[in-house]
């Protein structure tokens, strides 16, 4: 649920600067961030 949130966060303000405009695989770009976000989230509750 985390990375979901930061990912569609990350979109607002991606579309807000004018990134968004430049990405060309959007989908994987916010999927990836997503699960960047819950793996890194994960590793810090739960430790190494």
């Amino acid at each position: 649920m985390i990375g979901i949130a930061v990912s569609v966060g990350l979109r607002v303000v991606f579309v807000l600067t004018g990134i968004d405009a430049v990405l060309s695989l959007r989908l994987f770009t916010y999927l990836s961030l997503g699960v960047i976000t819950a793996l890194l989230t994960w590793l810090i509750w739960f430790g190494p």
